[in-house]
């Protein structure tokens, strides 16, 4: 491209012509960020809110918020606003009775943050709520970046105990929607004609040109790319990027801690005194666990992983009128029960997205918009005094916009089909009809035939992170802190315990049932679990897509388990088949009992599917460095040649190679990578294709279908 440019210009030149042919515009660079992926997603949510009884209602969750609340609140709840006709509706759970309690709208967007107070909160059964009619000039020139529900008589910086704010698809979706003769109530009650309608309320960066179309995202997710990798928000050095790698699948573990200099602004806690306490170093480089305060900064943090963010898009629903506790998604039979939880769903802004390992976005709110300011308070201050505007800032929304946009756009565009995939392998295709079935069959005197099934569906729909009942992200106690001899407790013993989702206190944690944690106070009924009676209270924890655990080990929140055949076997301890995991609401047993080679057979389609992935992305970030120049074209292709590695290592790692001709492919088409990386070896487009080529070949020695 460089070359043809300056030959137009000489011949230009030649023909004394004054025109300048100016190259066509590169690309920005997204890194690993998927515009596609993003504009999937986004259709995706659009067609289901437009499904829904009221696609004209902007709902907002609301919770606590460790970036924003002045004190710690229980209380959750959300606001309606409808953009048509601007009725607005809060309603809150949890606060005290004895007082009283205020809504306030927020507005970003100014060089400080502006408030507005719409109204107080009435007691009505059990509840506060509020209902209002906004007046389109009072909200002139005032742009809805987020609610909070505040003390009376104080404001949300002092006094705020609830906060939210629209996510990115809502602002994509109420950016570009139409709202043709929409009238809007004046302030005295009577309907005003030709008013504009309250699409003015919204974010205005997202009202610029084809907001939803991919290049405009591809502008976007490039933003947040160069956020999450280089932006250190005011505080210690830490970026998005220190513990979420892009060149390690966006998560950080201890073998590539292992080779960072000491300079390095993970270990800013072992350089900077007034940081000491930010982490506990030991535990960062032995385990790659990091200081976690999930529970609130007035109480004991825990220790958790750094999860990747690979595929976070098809992960996101949270489940709602489920029972929680129990595996496979089974619905409960009680009514009553069902009721409850569907009406704490809907209440709770914690349930807006399934975030974090709790998957109650600590340590943040329910969105991953909360997670990115919660995450910045936690890890990236200058000091322990955490004090917004001298050891952090908070990200703008424009930052936020463009944040979330790129871990959205991570990974897989959708699910696999695995009734369509057909592994060329038999061990692999008998680790997948393992994988897949079900239910543990019965012999003829009633008994359960253990070691039939792995039961990983139900959780696991087509090896991703959603139930195959509840069609959802699960939360779900499997025993993983019940497990004795933790890793991490032994090199600590004064470790707090983790309780998972909520912030109640519970008094019957750990292996021993005597150590006390925080959870959300859910006991699973007699029946559904095998623990010794009265000690029922459930950890629950979220479900990760399996798509990507081969190359991102180790696993679960803790890291406590070291590999992937270690992590399958663990469906078969003690630990999973006395938690309410191995249980259905409707006490069907979901235990596992697998043996050795039926453990590697598990393994190795996991192995298998998780190559696949790799060959996906790393042939589609080839493709990218083939349409790139420069350095955006080596940024692309380095991260493409991290990919491959993973495929090379994956397969290694198993030890037995079910698919060596593949292998040794893919061992080729890393090779080529790596010259083609090479700035001074020629023809670095043929070698690019040639790797991709080879990449397809060993796909198709691996599976047939997909």
């Amino acid at each position: 491209m460089k070359i043809r440019y300056k030959r137009a210009l000489a011949f230009s030149a030649a023909l004394g012509i004054g025109t300048i042919v100016t190259p066509p515009p590169e690309a920005p660079f997204t890194g690993h960020g998927n515009p596609e992926v993003l504009s999937r997603l986004y259709q995706r949510w659009k067609y289901a809110h437009e499904q829904s009884s009221s696609p004209d209602n902007l709902q907002i969750g609301l919770s606590y918020s460790k970036a924003l609340s002045a004190r710690f609140s229980p209380a959750a709840g959300h606001l309606q606003l409808n953009l048509r006709t601007g009725r607005l509706q809060a309603t809150v759970s949890g606060l005290p009775e004895t007082g009283q309690y205020e809504l306030w709208l927020l507005d970003n967007h100014k060089q400080s943050r502006q408030g507005l107070r719409v109204g107080q909160l009435e007691p009505a059964a059990g509840r506060h709520g509020l209902t209002l009619q906004l007046d389109p000039q009072r909200m002139r020139n005032f742009t809805l970046d987020g609610a909070a529900i505040v003390l009376a008589g104080t404001s949300p910086e002092n006094g705020g105990l609830l906060f939210g704010s629209p996510n990115l698809l809502q602002r994509l979706y109420f950016t570009e929607h139409d709202w043709p003769g929409a009238n809007l109530a004046a302030a005295g009650g009577e309907i005003a004609a030709n008013r504009l309608p309250f699409e003015f309320l919204l974010p205005k960066t997202a009202q610029a040109g084809n907001f939803g179309s991919e290049p405009q995202l591809a502008q976007l997710i490039a933003r947040g790319q160069k956020i999450f990798t280089e932006e250190t928000f005011g505080g210690n050095g830490r970026t998005c990027a220190t513990c979420h790698r892009p060149d390690n699948n966006h998560t950080i573990d201890p073998s590539y801690i292992a080779k960072l200099p000491k300079s390095d602004p993970l270990f800013v806690a072992e350089t900077r005194p007034e940081l000491a306490d930010l982490e506990k170093p030991a535990l960062v480089r032995q385990f790659a666990l990091f200081v976690a305060h999930a529970d609130g900064f007035d109480r004991p943090p825990v220790m958790r992983s750094s999860p990747h963010l690979l595929g976070m898009a098809n992960t996101l629903t949270f489940e709602r009128a489920v029972n929680p506790g129990y595996g496979n998604g089974e619905f409960p039979q009680d009514e009553e029960y069902f009721k409850r939880h569907d009406d704490e769903a809907q209440q709770s802004g914690r349930h807006t997205e399934a975030i974090g390992w709790s998957g109650d976005g600590a340590p943040d709110g329910g969105s991953l918009r909360d997670f990115a300011k919660g995450a910045i308070k936690q890890h990236m201050p200058k000091t322990l005094i955490r004090a917004e505007n001298i050891d952090f800032r908070l990200p703008s929304e424009d930052e936020l916009d463009a944040l979330e946009a790129y871990m959205l756009s991570l990974g897989r565009s959708g699910e696999l089909n695995l009734a369509n995939m057909y592994f060329k392998s038999p061990l692999v295709q008998n680790g997948l009809m393992l994988f897949n079935t079900k239910n543990n069959p019965k012999a003829a005197d009633g008994s359960v035939i253990f070691g039939a099934t792995a039961n990983c569906n139900g959780c696991h729909s087509n090896a991703g992170g959603i139930s195959s009942t509840t069609n959802a992200n699960p939360t779900r106690d499997t025993g993983v802190e019940r497990m004795r001899d933790q890793l991490h407790h032994l090199a600590d013993p004064t470790l707090a315990y983790d309780g998972g989702f909520g912030q109640i206190q519970q008094n019957d944690c750990g292996p021993n049932y005597d150590e006390v944690c925080f959870s959300d106070g859910s006991v699973a009924p007699s029946g559904t679990t095998s623990r010794p009676a009265g000690h029922h209270g459930l950890n629950r924890f979220n479900t990760p897509s399996l798509v990507e655990a081969a190359d991102t080990a180790p696993f679960f929140h803790n890291n406590g388990v070291t590999t992937l055949e270690e992590s399958v076997a663990y469906y078969s301890s003690d630990a999973f088949n006395s938690s309410p995991g191995a249980f259905t609401s409707s006490k069907a047993n979901r235990q596992g009992k697998l043996d050795s080679s039926q453990v590697i057979a598990v393994a190795m389609f996991l192995r298998t599917i998780n190559v696949l992935e790799n060959i996906r992305s790393s042939n589609s970030l080839d493709k990218k460095a083939l349409e790139q120049n420069g350095e955006q074209s080596m940024k692309s292709l380095k991260l493409a040649i991290a990919d491959t590695q993973d495929a090379v290592e994956v397969l290694q790692q198993a030890v037995i190679n079910p698919y060596p001709e593949a292998l040794e492919k893919l061992q080729q088409a890393l090779n080529l990578e790596a010259m083609a990386c090479n700035r001074f070896f020629p023809g670095k487009t043929g070698l690019l294709r040639r790797a991709i080529a080879l990449k397809e070949q060993a796909r198709n020695l691996m599976v047939s279908g997909g």
